[in-house]
């Protein structure tokens, strides 16, 4: 009886073990259900159509002959928005097909490799897309992808589109279970995202600085990262043993770091930068590291964006900060019309060490612009510098450099460079707006906010009645790249806000993008009515990068501390702000504020800013507001440029100041005329590091306060203390005068 018992088990057995995979066909809310049934090989279809709202928790078992497959019915044609969200779970569990869009997550992540508890192990992700998954706010943090577990894959997928606070896709290494990993990344595409403007909008990391010295195992290939721009650091490795090659960095503003952990090996990487800014390659911290036959072509980038950067590392350093290098190989790659390789990158008074036992061996260095193969920051005696070939803008004449004229390789095209990378039945959708030419006329007494809310993108509003009073009881809110302006060759007309309830003047929203020209904006408060806001500000909620420029405007007669002519508010981003020609004048607040950003991270409201030809007159508050805080090196901006601006009369409180200038990573301070202001604190207040690019030149100070510097090595050139003589004053025509000393040194504003 028992034999028999035996036989049958056996019988029964085998007999499961020869049945046909099943095939399920269910609606995406019903495949968690479906899976406590599956059997390992049978497959889960999802039917097409669009789902809103769910929260999919799927735990499945399959094996690794017979893994259990969940796959859209048509690839792409399963979408998920809203708040949709997905959680994997269980072994050898296969996903394709899937699309997640224009939906947000709640919390956490879009896609975890984890259900609670439960983690996944031998699970894929294939052929799936994260498009445009982002929350109302910029500063809202989640991922597309958080990896746990082990054995686990992603690969042929899209990921695009991320606007948002929080990296990409991240491998998690929080628990053992997670540790030793070897997932695999690869053939993914990795699409474009913006300069995010502070520390936390990397592409991909793995690890975190606690696990620095835990071995991941992890593996990056054959990716395709598309200017992936959020921050310094494209990918992130902070962890050990890892390997990231064969990938593509294409016109991506930030570098492939070696930020925390040993023994990591990057070769046979792409990286072209097209002599964009920014660009960068590979940053390197830590230990052991092998670094061999990549190929890196117009990288732009400097320090911690160089194509090759070696930092100097902090004496007894804990794992979170800077620990030395040492022990690395550096073999075999070729540079091709890089700014810059560095050695030491980093020094200061706290990163005081340099490189140890590093072998720089076989690389090749064209550059016919430069005249040395890197720029040694600190010392050099820690490496060995072996058989590389260099030609340069003249003979190196450093032991273990050949000059030669080497034969240079031959870069794929872009199409090859994208071939095979994400899913391939994905196309992002352009979202390029039909640009109209249509011009709006507008009449004083019209309601303006509903013509500027109706118009198409591209087009233009037009006051036309010059020197008229347009009235308005509400913002005019710009969703479209818009032009407002004043009907030219007359006197301005004239923008005021009498509504009940305070308002922007202008508010851009997400999408909005405005050109104002020839306008003024009068705080002239009416009777039982409500002061405006702010002339020109942004939307509370935003989630997209915006551009503003105004040119040949006027923003007077605000009597209250709080009222800003032109200011980013917290959580909104602009990629380029330019203001010219224009005038502001008895204001009690700030004229210009992007200072929103006080969390001393290194956030700030605007990448780049140019303020050009403008006049201060009788400013109360701070002319010029910009502020980055913090002392964190992972963006590049903001860049600020200021010239030729003519300052009367501003902000001569005790311990006020003309400009104030936190942290702005590139500033140019040319020609501008300070009269009269400053007198109870600074004309220029800076809070500047060492390594930013900071330039004060040519600028006049005439009873005015000084310059507060942190370095005391901002001013280049010669200052001045000269009277200025405007053309006439009286009128707020701070020009000056044709017979002026500042006129011949080209100091001050200019009637155009």
């Amino acid at each position: 009886m028992k034999s028999l018992k035996y036989l049958l088990l056996t019988v029964a057995v085998l007999a499961a073990a020869t049945l046909p995979a099943r095939e399920y066909r269910v609606a995406a809310g019903d495949v968690a259900a479906t899976l406590r049934e599956a059997k390992p090989g049978d497959r889960i279809v999802i039917e097409d159509g669009i789902y809103n709202d769910l929260t999919l928790k799927w735990l499945g078992r399959g094996t690794e002959k017979k893994p259990l497959c969940i796959e859209a019915q048509t690839p792409g044609g399963v979408v998920f928005t809203g708040t949709s969200t997905l959680r994997l779970a269980g072994e050898w569990v296969e996903v394709s097909g899937l699309c997640f869009r224009d939906g947000h997550a709640p919390s956490g992540s879009v896609i975890e490799f984890r259900n609670g508890r439960e983690v996944a192990n031998h699970c894929r992700l294939t052929e799936c897309v994260v498009d445009g998954y982002n929350p109302a706010r910029r500063d809202m943090a989640y991922s597309y992808i958080l990896l746990y577990g082990r054995h686990n894959r992603v690969d042929h997928c899209t990921l695009t589109g991320k606007l948002n606070l929080g990296v990409t896709l991240i491998v998690m290494l929080n628990e053992e279970r997670s540790q030793q990993n070897f997932h695999r990344i690869d053939h993914n595409w990795f699409g474009p995202r913006p300069v995010y403007g502070s520390n936390g909008a990397e592409t991909i990391r793995v690890g975190t600085s606690q696990q620095a010295y835990s071995s991941s195992n992890t593996l990056i290939e054959e990716n395709l990262f598309d200017r992936c721009n959020g921050e310094v650091e494209v990918v992130s490795i902070k962890s050990s043993d890892n390997t990231i090659r064969r990938n593509v960095f294409f016109e991506s503003e930030g570098v492939l770091a070696l930020r925390h952990g040993d023994r990591n090996t990057v070769e046979e990487n792409l990286f072209v930068g097209h002599g964009k800014r920014n660009t960068g390659g590979i940053r390197v911290i830590n230990a052991g590291h092998k670094v061999r036959r990549n190929t890196l072509v117009g990288i732009a980038g400097e320090r911690f964006f160089s194509a090759l950067a070696l930092m100097d590392a902090v004496p007894n350093s804990l794992p979170n900060r800077y620990c030395q290098v040492e022990d690395v190989e550096l073999t075999d790659n070729t540079f091709i019309n890089c700014s810059n390789i560095e050695f030491g990158t980093g020094k200061d008074l706290e990163r005081t060490l340099a490189p140890e036992r590093v072998l720089f061996a076989r690389n090749t260095i064209v550059n016919p612009k430069a005249d040395t193969p890197f720029i040694a920051v600190d010392r050099t005696d820690g490496f060995t510098f072996r058989d590389n070939r260099v030609a340069l803008a003249r003979p190196c004449e450093i032991k273990g450099f050949e000059n030669v004229q080497p034969q240079l390789p031959v870069l794929p095209a872009e199409t090859e460079m994208r071939a095979g990378k994400g899913a391939s039945w994905y196309r992002p959708e352009v979202q390029a707006q039909s640009r109209s030419e249509r011009v709006y006329t507008v009449h004083a007494g019209e309601d303006l906010p509903a013509v500027v809310e109706q118009a198409e993108a591209g087009s233009v509003v037009e006051l036309a009645d010059a020197g008229g009073d347009y009235a308005i009881q509400r913002a005019m809110v710009v969703r479209v790249p818009l032009t407002i302006r004043g009907v030219k060759g007359g006197e301005r007309p004239v923008v005021r806000f009498n509504g009940t309830r305070g308002d922007n003047m202008v508010t851009i929203a997400d999408g909005g993008e405005l050109h104002i020209e020839g306008i003024a904006f009068s705080g002239r408060l009416e009777d039982g009515k409500a002061l405006a806001k702010a002339g020109i500000s942004t939307a509370r909620d935003m989630i997209r990068p915006y551009n503003l420029w105004v040119d040949n405007c006027a923003f007077y007669d605000f009597g209250e501390g709080g009222f800003f002519a032109v200011k980013g508010t917290q959580a909104t981003f602009a990629g380029r702000v330019e203001i010219r020609n224009s005038i502001f004048r008895d204001l009690s607040g700030d004229a210009i504020n992007y200072a929103a950003e006080r969390d001393d991270k290194g956030r700030y409201n605007a990448d780049d800013m140019v303020i050009e030809n403008c006049s201060f007159y009788r400013i109360l508050g701070l002319p010029i507001n910009i502020y980055r805080g913090g002392s964190d090196e992972s963006t590049a901006g903001p860049y600020v440029t200021i010239r030729r601006c003519n300052f009367e009369d501003c902000c001569n409180k005790e311990r006020g100041s003309v400009m104030r200038l936190v942290g702005p990573q590139v500033l140019d301070i040319e020609g501008c005329n300070f009269s009269n202001s400053g007198r109870g604190g600074r004309s220029i207040r800076l809070d500047e590091a060492t390594w930013e690019k900071v330039s004060i030149s040519a600028c006049n100070f005439w009873n005015a306060g000084a310059i507060l510097s942190m370095t005391g090595k901002a001013v280049k050139g010669e200052l001045y203390e000269l009277e200025p003589v405007y053309v006439d004053a009286a009128h707020y025509d701070f020009a000056q005068r044709e017979d002026s000393p500042l006129a011949r040194l080209g100091i001050g504003v200019k009637n155009e």
